[in-house]
């Protein structure tokens, strides 16, 4: 028996002198394979250790000789992690750690214990790590997301000056640092951390400017500007510490002396393209369009590249009006980058609003992904729809479905706005009946299908879809407001209506819809002060004929047929065919 069993360990010798070459970069326990949900679930909270280096990355260790000891710990340390007893497998491999002098077993404890939430194990592990390879980066960033979680801000702070003064960049270091302590929930707490390594470099710009980040995210706003102050006393000619300014007086509400900050430092350094954007980026909130076209157009003038400036310069062009300026600066960014998506969708806007749909059309169905992917195919769809061409566009949203079924649901509802749009609501209803059938339980598809119902009088319907709706989520404002707006405008449950506007406007007082429901629904009721007191806020926020509308319907029933026409005359003015509208004025005043 003993000498099965000393072949037995002999034979592992090997095996083990093996595993630690390569690191130990995955156990069994943590394996893809082997991962359960309570695996994953441990792995999501462990703090964010360094993971270790791929064999032959890494300075290799000076040899390490296996005693039986060492050799026995770190078997048993391997088959409890496998077998999911992480207290066993800790334990063990804590003990190898502090024997080996090789700093991958030490580095191969700390993940152990981590995954294993021993979070102060996986500390002395960490230090032991350092101990054994005090040139690691990546041991001194284990030690620092251990100490975080654990709440030790004055490790962190010891470990992050070393990892700073080891950086060729220390602007690079200040700003891991405090991107680092960012995660401490108090930020308070985090601020004073950084304090201490500004205290330990006073003379480094970069030290002051990060101290300036973490007082704004500690809102300590006078404390920023202090410090940002201070940066631009060692270093009055650093761009990056004049535009941290400027966003600190931004935030201090000081627009014009941040813009001011930012113009004068433009004239002094008028090459730099940092400060010219920023400058541009200031002058586009003060709502100087042409200000800001004319610094993003030298940012791109001095660097065609530069990130942001093209297509901010574009934008605004767009904005502005100055299509083929615009449209020839898009064109330029597709030259960079052939799959720019948000320039081509841009640039089919741009045809869109000259009034050629035809190329607006090729441009949108080039678009595939991006922030205005289902922007685009909304536009196209309304194309095919607005030129006839309805079968085209069903059939494209049907071959969408097919190409991307995870998306299914918002093909479904592209389709059935534009149907909704072209004045088809029984065509829409029929779409979202067979969305239904896919994913009955869906909120947007039930939403949608409630308010065509409601277009075709199937007020039962929209009733029933809006309660599904707020069965499962009784905080959803837009059923809240919809089922409230339905029972006021078409039946005469006018005190169960006003219950879920008044929930409605509880959870959202600042949307003008809700605020004209609240109007709507004590008009019904026949208190025409309080429905007039609400849609004249509505009104001042939105000109939404609609609620144009509904305005002058209570101010004429109140005998200001003079108001009511001037309120209705604007409403034509941005949207003269909204049958609300013109139902109104015919029924009121034909």
């Amino acid at each position: 028996m003993d000498l099965i069993v000393n072949s037995f360990y002999r034979s592992l010798r090997h095996l083990l002198l093996s595993v630690m070459v390569t690191g130990l970069t995955a156990s069994c326990a943590v394996s893809g394979d082997r991962q359960g949900p309570e695996s994953t679930e441990r792995a999501a909270a462990a703090p964010a250790v360094a993971a270790p280096a791929e064999a032959g990355t890494a300075t290799q260790p000076e040899q390490q000789v296996l005693t039986d000891d060492l050799m026995y710990d770190l078997l048993l340390a391997e088959i409890a992690g496998q077998r999911g007893d992480f207290d066993v497998s800790v334990s063990r491999y804590l003990e190898a750690a502090m024997v080996a002098r090789d700093p991958r077993v030490a580095q191969r404890a700390m993940q152990m214990a981590s995954f294993a939430r021993q979070y102060d194990t996986a500390l002395l592990a960490a230090r032991r790590w350092v101990e054994l390879e005090p040139d690691s980066d990546e041991a001194h960033k284990s030690i620092i997301a251990l100490a975080l979680q654990l709440g030790d801000l004055d490790e962190v702070v010891n470990h992050l000056d070393y990892l700073i003064g080891a950086s060729d960049d220390s602007g690079e270091g200040f700003r891991t640092a405090t991107a680092v302590l960012a995660r401490h929930a108090d930020k308070q707490a985090a601020l004073q951390a950084l304090g201490q390594l500004v205290k330990r470099r006073p003379q480094n710009p970069q030290a002051w400017m990060a101290q300036c980040r973490m007082a704004v995210l500690a809102e300590q706003l006078d404390v920023a500007l202090a410090s940002v102050d201070r940066a631009l006393e060692l270093a009055p000619d650093l761009p990056a510490a004049t535009i941290l300014k400027a966003q600190v007086l931004v935030r201090q509400e000081r627009n014009a002396d941040a813009t001011g900050l930012l113009a004068a430092a433009s004239r002094r350094d008028p090459d730099n393209t940092d400060l010219l954007f920023a400058y541009g980026r200031m002058l586009l909130d003060a709502e100087d369009l042409a200000g800001a076209r004319e610094q993003f157009a030298r940012v791109v003038k001095l660097d065609p590249e530069y990130p942001g400036g093209l297509y901010s310069l574009a934008l605004l062009e767009l904005e502005t009006r100055q299509f083929k300026a615009g449209e020839k600066h898009l064109k330029l960014l597709l030259k960079q980058n052939r799959d720019d998506q948000n320039a081509l969708y841009y640039l089919g806007y741009a045809k869109q609003e000259q009034g050629n749909t035809a190329a607006a059309l090729d441009w949108f169905l080039k678009v595939e992904s991006g922030d205005y992917w289902n922007q685009a195919l909304l536009r196209a769809a309304r194309i095919m729809a607005e030129n006839g061409d309805i079968r085209r566009m069903q059939e494209h949203m049907r071959l969408m479905r097919q190409k991307h079924p995870e998306q299914a649901v918002d093909f479904f509802l592209i389709e059935g706005q534009v149907l909704t749009d072209i004045d088809q609501p029984q065509a829409a209803y029929d779409v979202y009946e067979t969305a239904l059938t896919y994913s009955p339980d869906n909120a947007d598809l039930l939403y949608a299908h409630a308010l065509a119902a409601e277009k075709l009088d199937k007020l039962d319907v929209t009733e029933s879809n809006l309660r599904m709706i707020l069965d499962k989520d009784p905080a959803d404002v837009r059923s809240l407001n919809a089922l409230g707006y339905t029972l006021a405008d078409r039946t005469n449950r006018y005190e169960e209506a006003l219950a879920y506007i008044s929930k409605a406007f509880l959870l959202k007082p600042d949307d003008p819809a809700i605020i004209d429901s609240m109007g709507w629904v004590y008009f019904r009721i026949g208190d025409l002060e309080r429905a007039r007191f609400y849609l004249k806020q509505a009104w001042e926020k939105n000109l939404d004929s609609e609620i144009g509308a509904h305005y002058g319907e209570v101010l004429w029933m109140s005998g200001e047929q003079d108001a009511a026409r001037r309120v209705w005359e604007a409403s034509r003015k941005t949207t003269p065919d909204d049958p609300v509208l013109l139902d109104v004025i015919h029924r009121l005043d034909p």
